[in-house]
């Protein structure tokens, strides 16, 4: 128990620079779970569109059934046919689309060569296109019933186009799982933290590690009537009580802040993501084991730290999303323990059925961490062992404790 104590003693000089790092990560993920004004809902409701309508036209049924139709589906901003007025609108958000039938329109949609109509939107926006697709399924629809029977007249076939139109069929979501689905936020955070335990647990071990690998210290301890196997039984222990509260803390966190989010979401799905990031603990030790090895100084912990922790991040999906990744980096990805963290992540949010078909990919991506651990941790006992028969592992390293 003596190591275990210096450990701890050890950790208690250095705790500043992990206070700093679970500090900034915190107040990060405040600032960003201020923006989710998101709520989710298992209800769905069409959008209604702000919209303008200037007509250049006489009144006639097939220009009053399109604005019957729209109103429907959007919510009107009268405005006065006056440029600077409607650009001033447009520029401002006052409405989001704006629709000028041209005069003329009627008589050139029954002749069969309709004039096109002028619209001004917000480029880009779903919103504009919604609008624009009513608009023009409306006239496709007064032109189909047109041509089946020439005969009818004209304000027959608009109320028989609006009639087809308002159809509806009904639609109901079922999710068979015993809550509401994970939100966006906690979802995005369980991501996030892949990087904070990564660094936090590099940083809490190697600390320990560099301290004790000082060659005086080293000889000294050679001497000790402590047995080697007592000496790893306290690095063991320590190591396992840093990863535990860690990960204990971190997720904590993550469930506080996201708390409001997660009212009546499944409590096995919330579990599941504990369980994901409890498995990947494991990985960020056995990688802390192995860097132990080539970290002589802080400033070289430092930056093995946050380098390492940062390109994994990256690369494995946890600050970009994997669908965003190009296939090539996507392979690449797949060699690294962060991107079945993050698979898991995906596929444990997804999850709308619990059963052995939906389960089955989350105990792979499970399974594939825990081989990751393991293989990681074989090499780290390979290269102590190699480092420790070799001469120069007596060799000088620095760190901020010595007097």
């Amino acid at each position: 128990m003596k190591v275990f104590k210096a450990s701890l003693l050890i950790l208690k000089r250095r705790m500043v620079q992990v206070i700093v790092y679970l500090t900034m990560f915190t107040a990060m993920f405040i600032i960003i779970a201020s923006f989710y004004s998101e709520q989710i809902s298992t209800d769905f409701s069409a959008a209604r569109p702000t919209f303008t309508v200037i007509n250049r036209d006489k009144e006639t049924p097939l220009t009053e059934g399109l604005m019957e139709y729209l109103r429907d589906r959007g919510t009107e901003h009268a405005l006065p046919d006056k440029k600077q007025e409607l650009q001033d609108a447009a520029f401002y958000h006052a409405t989001e689309y704006i629709l000028i039938i041209p005069e003329g329109f009627d008589e050139s949609v029954w002749s069969g060569s309709p004039l096109s109509l002028d619209t001004v939107s917000i480029p880009g926006t779903a919103k504009s296109y919604y609008m624009d697709s009513l608009a023009n399924q409306y006239l496709s629809f007064v032109d189909a019933y047109h041509k089946a029977d020439p005969s009818l007249d004209r304000a027959s076939v608009s109320g028989m186009a609006l009639e087809a139109l308002s159809l509806e069929a009904s639609a109901e979501t079922v999710r068979q799982t015993n809550g509401r689905p994970i939100s966006d936020l906690y979802e995005s955070y369980n991501r996030v933290q892949s990087y904070i335990l990564m660094v936090v647990t590099l940083l809490c071990v190697s600390s320990i590690t560099m301290s004790f690998r000082r060659p005086d210290l080293r000889m000294r301890n050679l001497c000790a009537p402590t047995t080697t196997r007592q000496k790893n039984l306290g690095l063991f222990l320590y190591c396992a009580l840093v990863g535990f509260v860690v990960w204990l803390s971190t997720s904590f966190l993550g469930y506080l802040v996201s708390r409001p989010s997660l009212t009546g979401a499944d409590s096995r799905l919330i579990a599941l993501l504990f369980a994901n990031s409890f498995l990947y603990t494991f990985v960020a030790l056995s990688v802390a084991m192995l860097l132990n090895h080539f970290i002589t100084t802080p400033n070289t912990q430092n930056a093995i730290a946050n380098f390492l922790s940062l390109a994994l991040s990256f690369l494995g999906g946890a600050f970009v999303p994997l669908e965003f990744l190009s296939e090539g980096l996507r392979t690449a990805s797949r060699f690294t323990p962060v991107y079945w963290y993050s698979e898991a992540v995906s596929d444990i949010c997804d999850l709308t059925l619990l059963n052995k078909e939906t389960l089955a990919p989350i105990w792979r991506s499970f399974a594939m961490e825990l081989a990751f651990a393991a293989a990681i941790l074989c090499l780290a006992l390979a290269v102590g062992r190699s480092k420790n028969k070799a001469e120069k592992s007596f060799g000088s390293a620095r760190t901020e404790i010595e007097m």
